[in-house]
């Protein structure tokens, strides 16, 4: 029985020696643990890095009013109707011009006056001598404001007619026929373009880096087509107190009818650009302590692949894309799938996509 117990003892020991990896050191002195791990490697190369922000916009046109009435008075017609499209000078709408034509006829009469009393006491006091000179001046002032009262009336009566600065579209009248009007009051919306833009606000802290020429990505949540590319065309100068952002403007192309104005627009902006840089995967990149590690494949002294532990200096990232500064070379193979398991020194198995494709099935 005794001698069946010492049997068990050593075969247990036995097992767990089995079952240890076999540990070795390499010619730098660094662990090699025995094991080896089926890991991915993709060759480093040089490549374009771009750093996106995006925003949210509005589409707006770049002749967009509301037209105000300039006199008091009752609005009597409607000229054309929402939707029409109007030529510069054409009559969209009329005020009331009843009593300005009466005040316009009154001051008619009273200038006519004023001028044939200014002109015979000028002649009489040029002339003859007759009367004093200020009787002339007065009666010449009388018949200047009259005078300038007279065109003041003349210009609110063109204004009882509204119509278009420019040609547009009339998209929405704010008071119908029957209602007052005042000095100031909005009476029509007036959208007189096809070049259509999406304003929106910058964060200030990109105010460097966001500049007129720039090249934009467009698109609509209410939209199925493609993602559209336009260009900064304004950038301001100003930064919003409220929101600190910046406004900037960008062209929309012409070739397309799906835009409405107040539109909500996606833009993608690019606020760093560099070239011939090394770019990695963040799910490829570890964090020890204060160091930042990946690891790329290298060989042993007898020539089989191993891992090799490197700490990386990180630049700008965007999404998953980091950029490594310092720590990797351009043409080394970076081990990508069955990183996470590896120490410095282990051994590899590299494995292909076709050999992974095939062991999945």
């Amino acid at each position: 029985m005794k001698n069946l117990k010492v049997l068990i003892t050593l075969m247990v020991i036995a097992g767990l020696y089995a079952c240890s990896p076999e540990k070795t050191e390499n010619t730098n002195g660094d662990e090699v643990v025995g094991k080896t791990i089926n890991v991915e490697t993709v060759m480093v190369e040089p490549t374009s890095f771009e750093r996106k922000l995006r925003v949210i916009g509005m589409v707006e046109t770049q002749n967009d009013i509301m037209i105000s009435a300039e006199v008091s008075g009752r609005i009597i017609e409607h000229v054309v109707s929402e939707g029409d499209k109007v030529q510069a000078g054409q009559a969209i709408l009329r005020i009331d011009d009843s009593k300005l034509k009466q005040e316009q006829s009154r001051l008619e009469a009273i200038t006519a006056q004023a001028r044939e009393n200014y002109e015979r006491l000028k002649r009489v006091y040029e002339e003859d001598g007759i009367g004093s000179e200020m009787e002339f001046l007065n009666a010449k002032y009388n018949f200047e404001q009259n005078q300038s009262a007279l065109a003041s009336i003349n210009v609110d009566v063109e204004n009882t007619e509204i119509t278009a600065p420019f040609d547009g579209r009339v998209e929405d009248f704010l008071l119908e026929e029957g209602e007052m009007a005042s000095p100031g009051m909005q009476l029509v919306r007036l959208i007189g373009s096809d070049t259509y833009v999406v304003s929106a606000g910058v964060p200030a802290r990109y105010a460097n880096v966001v500049d007129n020429g720039d090249k934009v990505d467009i698109w609509f949540d209410t939209q199925t087509a493609d993602t559209l590319k336009g260009i900064i065309t304004y950038v301001g100068n100003t930064i919003n107190t409220q929101n600190r952002t910046f406004r900037v403007e960008v062209l929309l192309p012409s070739q397309s009818t799906m835009y409405k104005v107040d539109m909500i627009a996606n833009l993608r902006l690019n606020t760093l650009s560099e070239d011939n840089v090394l770019v990695v995967s963040e799910e490829f990149i570890y964090k020890e302590e204060n160091e930042f590690i990946i690891y790329v494949k290298s060989v042993d002294e007898n020539g089989d692949p191993v891992a090799e532990r490197r700490q990386v200096i990180l630049g700008p990232s965007y999404r998953s894309d980091v950029i490594i500064r310092e720590g990797l070379q351009a043409g080394e193979e970076l081990i990508t799938i069955g990183s996470a398991f590896l120490n410095n020194g282990m051994r590899l198995n590299i494995v292909s996509d076709a050999e992974n494709d095939l062991a999945a099935q």
